[in-house]
């Protein structure tokens, strides 16, 4: 940051330096001709004349000498805005690298842990094993692979696998009892969908279609 403020605060002054160098050479010529043209004209004034010309030039002096002052200030002013602004950059940038680098990590971890699930978890096979342990029966199991969306962080490593299945005539315990089994060991499986349907002639079992979904690596 000093070394921004260290090239910054050169090109101002080389800046300024052009600037009083033109004007120099404008009011006072470039050999200083226009000063002896002035003092030449000055011996030729009659006393009464020098004295008006000493107190205009006095207060034309003064009067040069507070307008270079309120450019040099001004231009002093505006650098300290434009390196607030600058500095404000860097910190918010700063600020910004170290959230990303928070993401990123973020991010790298969620990779590995769907890499790590998906390649030990085969959807068929496990919804059969929970059904087996829970005593459930699985109608109509289909599973499918679907891209995610191109707008998913994910979707340049892995894709989606969605099951679809139906459980006929289960109560709402033994139901309950295998969504949580199936989300409790399956990684990143997750119920994406649940629908129930009453039987007719009982209260007590029901008919269920599921949907389930998980990820695994594109290829």
């Amino acid at each position: 940051m000093m070394n921004a403020f260290d090239d910054y605060k050169d090109q101002i002054l080389n800046q300024w330096g052009l600037l009083t160098s033109s004007v120099r050479k404008k009011v006072f010529g470039a050999n200083n001709e226009n000063i002896d043209l002035l003092v030449d004209s000055f011996y030729k004034l009659e006393p009464p004349q020098r004295n008006a010309a000493i107190v205009g030039g006095a207060v034309g002096l003064v009067i040069i000498v507070v307008t270079f002052l309120g450019i040099y200030f001004a231009q002093l002013s505006s650098l300290n805005r434009d390196l607030n602004r600058r500095f404000d950059a860097l910190y918010e940038i700063r600020d910004l690298k170290d959230s990303y680098l928070v993401e990123s990590a973020r991010f790298t971890a969620l990779e590995t842990s769907i890499t790590g699930s998906s390649s030990t978890v085969r959807m068929r096979p496990y919804f059969e094993k929970i059904a087996n342990e829970q005593g459930v029966k699985i109608d109509g199991l289909t599973e499918s692979k679907a891209p995610l969306a191109s707008d998913n962080a994910l979707s340049a490593k892995f894709q989606e696998i969605r099951v679809e299945m139906r459980l006929n005539n289960i109560s709402i315990p033994k139901l309950l009892a295998f969504l949580v089994e199936v989300e409790k060991g399956g990684g990143s499986i997750r119920i994406q969908d649940l629908q129930v349907q009453a039987k007719y002639g009982t209260k007590l079992f029901f008919d269920a279609k599921i949907k389930a979904r998980s990820f695994a690596e594109a290829g």
